[in-house]
């Protein structure tokens, strides 16, 4: 699923992705090295929900990426906070244009003043990794809260990760709070949250140990490809009668074949 950050390759407009590895520990430190990798949030160049940017939109699917800054900078300069994300986008790596942070920062915070959850989640991840900006993890975590205030699935999964370890939020740990943002993620298909969930309805950190919800997430993980899934699998169903094993392997098809519409709590 990921796309290394390194290449910038020429996808289709949806696909269009920088991804980066969280930086915060796993619950499990015995899977750390190989957990590490697949914790990832992306930054999503994202199209409009309307054609109204078409020439912009086909000359970056074609990687015509000096057309596309031109052919962005008028809706983005008029208010457009799509187009205003999609161009800090081409500023922020380089693309059409000479690589500029601060252009990126300004046109992003101009799209995440306008509302657009994507752009509120762009910002959050310049402080992540301190991009152009001092690093700050308590403006990271509140632009990612902004974020998924408007359902944003990896602004869900951050916000999971701040409120679990604390970071940026003031040392202030809430586990349980961390779940319900990793399941908002989870029920969207998003696999590291399906991991976290999964994570935490083991350990029990914030609540109560639950192997068997803990097997349920871990294996709709595992069918979702994230590679540390199958072991965290197995240290839930060790131990586990024949039968809840079974059940909680059944739950984790319902849910799948729900579309997550019936999935455990």
């Amino acid at each position: 699923m990921s796309v290394p950050a390194a290449s910038l390759p020429r996808l289709p407009l949806s696909q269009l992705r920088r991804w980066l590895p969280s930086p915060l520990p796993s619950l499990f430190p015995s899977l750390l090295p190989s957990l590490l990798p697949s914790l990832l949030l992306s930054l999503l160049l994202i199209a409009p929900a309307q054609a109204t940017l078409p020439a912009a939109m086909k000359a970056i699917e074609r990687g015509h990426y000096a057309t596309a800054v031109r052919a962005l900078k008028k809706p983005a300069a008029d208010g457009d906070a799509r187009a205003q994300n999609n161009l800090a986008y081409l500023y922020e790596h380089g693309l059409g244009v000479p690589q500029n942070t601060g252009e990126a920062l300004a046109w992003y915070r101009r799209a995440a003043d306008g509302g657009l959850a994507a752009a509120r989640y762009n910002l959050g991840a310049l402080y992540f990794r301190g991009q152009g900006v001092p690093q700050d993890a308590a403006a990271a975590c509140r632009w990612f809260e902004a974020a998924a205030q408007g359902a944003y699935t990896d602004a869900e999964y951050m916000m999971g990760e701040c409120l679990r370890s604390g970071s940026g939020t003031g040392s202030r740990r809430d586990a349980a709070l961390a779940l319900s943002w990793y399941l908002k993620a989870a029920r969207k298909g998003h696999g590291p949250a399906q991991l976290m969930a999964a994570s935490l309805y083991l350990s029990g950190e914030g609540w109560r140990s639950e192997p068997a919800k803990a097997l349920v997430w871990a294996e709709i993980a595992r069918q979702n490809g994230e590679p540390q899934a199958e072991a965290l699998a197995a240290r839930a169903a060790k131990g586990m009668r024949t039968d809840l094993r079974s059940s909680a392997l059944q739950q984790a098809a319902l849910c799948v074949k729900s579309a997550y519409l019936d999935c455990p709590e």
